[in-house]
C-alpha cells in the first residue's frame, strides 16, 4: 500500500510540476509577444494616420487646381509599404513591420509637405494669372477706345474731302 500511495503522489506531483511549467512558460512568452506586436501595431497605426492626412492634403491641393498625379503615385507607394508592414506584422516579423511602417509614414509625410507647398504656389499662381488677365483686359479696352477715337478723327477729316471731290473719268 505504501508503494501505491507513493506512486500516486509522484504522479500527482509530476502532473502539478508539468502544469506549473506550462503556465509559467505561457505567462512569460505571452507579454513579450504582445509588447512586440504593440510596437509594430503602433507604428502601423501612425503610418495609417499619416497616409490619411496626406490624402486629405492632396485632395485639397487638387481642389485648388494643382496637378497631383505624382503625389498620388507616391502616396500609392506609401500604401503599398503599409500593406507590406501589416503582412509582416501578421507573419510575426515585428521589426520588419515597424521598419516598413516607418518608411510608409516618412513617404506619406513627404507627400503631405509637397502637397501643401503646391497648394500654396497654386494660390499665388492664380493671383498672378488673374492680375495679368485684368491688365490685359484693361489694355484691350484702352486699345478699342483709341481705335474708335482715331476712326472718329479720320472720319471727320476724310468725309469733307471725299464729298468735295469730283468724280473723274479714267481714260
Amino acid at each position: 500500500m505504501r508503494l501505491r500511495h507513493l506512486l500516486r503522489l509522484c504522479a500527482k506531483g509530476s502532473a502539478w510540476l508539468l502544469l506549473s511549467l506550462i503556465i509559467v512558460g505561457l505567462l512569460s512568452y505571452g507579454p513579450v509577444r504582445v509588447k512586440i506586436a504593440d510596437g509594430a501595431s503602433a507604428s502601423i497605426g501612425d503610418a495609417e494616420t499619416a497616409i490619411r492626412q496626406a490624402f486629405n492634403v492632396t485632395l485639397g491641393a487638387e481642389r485648388a487646381g494643382v496637378n497631383v498625379t505624382g503625389l498620388l503615385s507616391r502616396l500609392d507607394e506609401a500604401g503599398l509599404d503599409l500593406s507590406m508592414a501589416e503582412a509582416a506584422s501578421n507573419g510575426g516579423n515585428a521589426s520588419g513591420a515597424a521598419d516598413l511602417a516607418g518608411a510608409s509614414k516618412t513617404l506619406a509625410d513627404g507627400v503631405a509637405t509637397d502637397a501643401l507647398a503646391l497648394k500654396g504656389s497654386a494660390a499665388s499662381w492664380f493671383s498672378s494669372f488673374s492680375q495679368a488677365f485684368e491688365i490685359g483686359l484693361v489694355g484691350a479696352g484702352l486699345f478699342v477706345v483709341v481705335l474708335l477715337l482715331m476712326w472718329r478723327w479720320f472720319k471727320r477729316y476724310y468725309n469733307p474731302r471725299l464729298l468735295g471731290s469730283r468724280p473723274g473719268v479714267a481714260a
